[in-house]
């Protein structure tokens, strides 16, 4: 079985040499660790190279022509890779040395899962650990493991990203790509071991409200879909429907594509995405209306059982608030 680690760079300079440690220090070491840096301004590239030297291990760095952002990067780097099982790694989390060995194992023991997620335990930015971990946090607000879409928590085999890759433009993250399909195919594991920090040092690119350094609750949730609705819903609406749409078509691309041992999973997503994609168009056209005829239409995609492909109760309300 050949491991590879995927990670994406960018002005990582000041916390990346502790990840790098971290993979120096596994009980099982990496065959190769692939490295694409969008054009960092810093020493990332000059210490990945120092790193290089002293790791039995192959380690690629590769710098990109022009600026892709944080997707793109992640694209680049999954595409480079060769094992059968791939890591994604973030340039500032921290991984508990049996990391890898633990998640081969239970990939061995689950030859079916496409995707295996591990639990990370919370830290500030100088790793000091706050006592929380992500996926306690997602059970404080009741969030289920459907909601995990954390890239730097996930391993894949080689068959999800022939699957998946490459990551067409305009999609959100790389992560929610790639779990969307383990989600899909029902693939992903959640392991739930804690196998790492994820630092929160105030620059991270998600700022979901599991990643929070303080407990959280349920009334966090409802106070932030508040926030949300003051931030305009029918634009979060119209960005919900356009990430469908292009998950559609590469769904499409797999099916054209793979070979054929995927086809009825494919086909089985494909089919629940399109009624997640119509019921978020129905939603909107609701929420443009007048208020009496949203309250109609909403009432309408309530009582025909519509909101069980959202928040229930939550988008039925959220939708008459308009």
């Amino acid at each position: 079985m050949r491991i590879s680690i995927a990670m994406a760079t960018y002005n990582g300079a000041k916390y990346i040499k502790e990840q790098l440690q971290s993979f120096a220090e596994q009980t099982r070491q990496p065959d190769e660790l692939i490295i694409t840096d969008d054009c960092s301004t810093d020493e990332t590239e000059a210490i990945v190279r120092e790193f290089a030297k002293k790791v039995p291990f192959g380690v690629k760095f590769y710098r990109n022509q022009k600026k892709l952002g944080y997707c793109g990067n992640f694209n680049e780097s999954l595409l480079k890779t060769t094992g059968d099982i791939i890591f994604l790694s973030d340039q500032d989390d921290v991984w508990f040395p049996e990391k890898i060995e633990y998640v081969c194992k239970t990939a061995s023991k689950k030859p079916g899962v496409l995707a295996i997620m591990n639990d990370a335990e919370l830290t500030d930015g100088t790793l000091n650990s706050v006592g929380l971990t992500k996926l306690g946090q997602m059970k404080s607000l009741g969030l289920g493991h459907e909601r995990f879409v954390m890239g730097c928590c996930c391993a894949i085999r080689r068959e999800l990203l022939d699957l998946c890759l490459p990551i067409p433009q305009g999609v959100a993250g790389h992560d929610n790509w790639v779990v969307a399909f383990a989600d899909g195919l029902k693939s992903k594991f959640v392991c739930g071991k804690v196998l790492q920090y994820y630092r929160r040092h105030g620059s991270n690119e998600s700022q979901f409200i599991a990643n929070r350094t303080v407990p959280v609750t349920k009334l966090d949730v409802l106070l932030n879909s508040f926030r949300k609705l003051r931030k305009g819903v029918v634009d979060s609406d119209i960005r919900n429907i356009e990430q469908l749409e292009i998950l559609l078509q590469g769904i499409d691309r797999a099916l054209k594509s793979s070979n054929k041992s995927y086809n009825n999973q494919l086909k089985d997503f494909s089919k629940s995405v399109e009624v997640r994609l119509n019921h978020q168009i129905r939603r909107l056209n609701a929420k443009q209306k007048p208020f009496f005829l949203r309250l109609f239409t909403a009432s309408r995609i309530l009582m025909n059982g519509g909101y069980k492909n959202s928040n229930g109760i939550k988008s039925y309300i959220r939708d008459i608030y308009g």
